[in-house]
């Protein structure tokens, strides 16, 4: 064999080891590629899902319904006012019917001494409510599902609502680079239209 067959042969055979060596590290580096992006934008997801959880509760105290869609919440957001309760422990005279004497019952005083922005009360006044309908880092701004509505649970009607981010959503762009590690089916969420719960599913 003279040295030039000699040559392209270790040539090749080094081309062969640098390309099974980069194949190697692309299948170790991939799930820790994805695990490094699912992390940063299911952080991002979470913060964003309770701040419209934290915006609904309110809309609730005010309402008493859940905003069911995202232009009733940005707008209670850019323009609604919080109310500011004072509440107070108090006791009265009763006389029971049946008995005929007199009693005394615990009561609570509730009072509205004032109002305050939604906005500044919990975000600031910088906050950009329009922000709340978008999923963070998604692709060509993928917007969050919400619904709300009435359940019974026991006989008594109950307000809920539910805000949701697909992982079709999440990872619109990477779906298909990383369609192994996705589970289609799952969603981060806040609330629930079949239970009267307002946390997140990833607790």
């Amino acid at each position: 064999m003279n040295s030039t067959v000699s040559t392209i042969i270790k040539i090749v055979l080094l081309v062969a080891i640098v390309g099974l060596a980069y194949y190697l590290y692309e299948i170790i580096m991939e799930p820790i590629r994805y695990e490094n992006i699912k992390e940063k934008r299911y952080e991002l997801t979470k913060s964003r899902l309770e701040q419209i959880r934290d915006v609904q509760k309110v809309y609730r105290s005010e309402y008493n319904e859940f905003a069911k869609d995202f232009n009733s919440l940005i707008a209670f957001v850019d323009t609604g006012k919080q109310s500011i309760v004072e509440r107070k422990d108090s006791s009265f005279k009763w006389i029971d019917p049946k008995f005929l004497i007199e009693t005394t019952k615990d009561t609570i005083i509730v009072r509205v001494i004032g109002q305050r922005s939604v906005k500044e009360a919990l975000f600031g006044n910088d906050f950009d409510a329009s922000k709340l309908r978008y999923i963070p880092l998604s692709e060509n701004e993928q917007e969050f599902e919400m619904e709300a509505g009435k359940i019974k649970v026991n006989d008594i009607v109950v307000t809920v609502f539910e805000a949701r981010a697909p992982n079709t959503k999440i990872f619109a762009d990477v779906l298909k680079k990383y369609d192994q590690f996705i589970d289609n089916d799952y969603a981060l969420k806040v609330g629930s239209m079949t239970e009267p719960t307002l946390n997140g599913n990833w607790r």
